[in-house]
């Protein structure tokens, strides 16, 4: 029988208040919120009349990320001037696609391209050989990229709309083309392809909030089908210019008071956030062989759409995310009653709330009449809405829940929305931290809902225990410095050792050592 179980052995990710998935998950464990009110001040400084941010009921809030001006052009083989002209999200989607690749052991030798098998990739990052295969067990080795990013802000209300709007249009060719390039979401993941060497399936996709996680359900579509023999999955989404506001109208689903409440009963509506994250995936069997640390496991997943069983295009529908649930949960082999925590979708919203609790409701009874054994919860309260990127924030947070066992709390939620039913559903909704809420292996749902009617449904499981002679060879083997890397020494082992570390250049070397002892000490 094959076995269609696929690896996520790599993650990265910049998110508000967290640039490693470790940061991340102490942000997630503590409870930890990002989403802010901005001040009049900073609306002023922002450039926004004072007329407008005075106006009664106006609200201004979001999770903003830091530091998204900051790009290290020559690494990925660009000039200052093309970097300037690429949209920030493309800039973070090609950082966090080589920090996966780097987390997995993928990255080459840190020129900023993966590389192409045994041989040489050659292109505007230089010429580097692969870094884990090196023509070695593996031979060549196809990774794909399939990827997502935003709205195009940055080109349409941002820096280039006020700076370099006429020379686009003025006839300047070059400068018309490095504008398109950088900023129509068709090129990113061809320019991840082409920055990072990489020879398998490159492809946009598109399907507004659940962009990301449809993109790992066809990611792992394609290496089941042989397309790829690893593939990695990432996604962008900035709100530029990040201090904004707006003044509530009827019908919207940004909250008036600045705040994420998902299934609370003082829910109003939603926030955007700002963030990148990527993944590597690898099919199971090859990665437990090849010695891989094997972050979790997707057993299956599921997209759907509503089509028209629903209020309005724009509305969520029920029959629709409950078939992806249940269409996840057929791919993976396993029954609902399995499942110990669900990732939601957790917007806030008046009406999206109760919808997806009851569609996930419904695809559980179809399983099993048990209450309250599954917990649920979302990245929304905490760093905002990510658009594009929200699956993907939602995947890597169930990763680290499966690893350590542990059920986080749910941000910014006192009481549960009276609609929900919580008291005879499947599921429970955490104030604070809980221990697993299930015996046996560990396994967990992430759900994503996009704006249109595509749903999207993945079912994970704990990673399997490292056999033996594995975790022997991989202790034994020299190993490039990972930042994600677990330890070859025990604790107890007090002898001097000697890490060789590289980077591209002199300065990023001072960098990445001082990253390196701040994560040793």
């Amino acid at each position: 029988m094959r076995d269609d179980r696929i690896a996520v052995i790599g993650t990265a990710l910049r998110f508000p208040g967290a640039d490693t998935p470790e940061a991340y998950w102490r942000d997630i464990r503590a409870g930890a919120g990002h989403v802010r009110r901005f001040t009049r001040a900073e609306f002023a400084a922002a450039g926004i009349p004072a007329e407008r941010y005075r106006q009664p009921g106006f609200a201004g809030a979001s999770a903003p990320l830091a530091g998204v001006d900051g790009f290290d052009a020559g690494f990925f083989g660009m000039s200052g001037r093309e970097a300037e002209l690429t949209d920030p999200q493309q800039r973070l989607f090609l950082e966090c696609c080589f920090h996966a690749l780097e987390d997995g052991g993928y990255a080459g030798d840190g020129s900023g391209r993966a590389g192409d098998g045994g041989g040489l990739a050659e292109g505007g990052g230089g010429s580097v050989q692969q870094g884990r295969t090196g023509g070695g067990a593996h031979g060549s080795v196809r990774i794909g990229v399939y990827g997502s990013v935003g709205y195009r802000l940055y080109s349409l209300h941002s820096y280039l709309a006020e700076n370099l709007a006429a020379e686009a249009g003025s006839g300047d060719w070059m400068t018309a083309k490095q504008v398109q390039v950088g900023t129509y979401p068709d090129f990113v993941a061809a320019r991840a392809a082409f920055r990072l060497g990489l020879t398998g399936p490159a492809l946009t996709v598109s399907t507004a909030c659940s962009s990301s996680l449809v993109a790992v359900h066809l990611a792992c579509q394609a290496l089941r089908a042989g397309d790829a023999d690893l593939m990695l999955v990432g996604s962008a989404a900035l709100h530029l210019p990040q201090v904004s506001g707006h003044v509530p109208v009827k019908g919207s689903t940004l909250s008036p008071t600045g705040a994420v409440r998902a299934f609370d009963a003082a829910a109003d509506g939603t926030v955007g956030g700002n963030g990148a994250a990527a993944v590597l995936l690898k099919p199971l069997a090859r990665a437990l062989a090849d010695g891989d640390t094997v972050h979790a496991v997707i057993l299956g997943s599921a997209v759907t759409n509503d089509g028209a069983d629903k209020r309005g295009f724009a509305a969520p529908g029920a029959a629709g995310q409950r078939d992806a649930v249940l269409g996840a949960l057929r791919a993976a082999g396993v029954d609902a009653a399995s499942i110990g925590y669900v990732e939601a979708h957790g917007t806030g919203t008046l009406k999206g709330d109760p919808i997806e609790f009851a569609a996930l409701t419904e695809a559980f009874r179809a399983h099993t009449d048990r209450t309250g054994f599954c917990a649920l919860g979302s990245t929304k309260p905490a760093i905002g809405h990510l658009d594009s990127a929200a699956g993907l924030a939602g995947l890597i947070k169930a990763v680290e829940v499966l690893r350590h066992g542990v059920v986080p709390p749910l941000v910014n939620f006192a009481r549960p929305n009276p609609a929900l039913s919580v008291e005879s559903s499947p599921f429970l909704l955490p104030v604070r931290e809980r221990s697993w809420p299930l015996p046996g292996v560990r396994r967990a749902g992430v759900h994503a809902i996009g704006m249109g009617g595509t749903n999207a449904h993945v079912i994970l499981e704990q990673a399997p225990e490292a056999a033996p002679v594995a975790a022997a060879a991989a202790a034994a083997a020299p190993s490039t410095p990972s930042m994600s890397a677990p330890a070859l020494l025990s604790p107890s082992a007090r002898v001097p050792a000697l890490l060789p570390v590289s980077a591209a250049d002199g300065e990023a070397l001072r960098a990445y050592a001082g990253a390196l002892r701040d994560r040793l000490a």
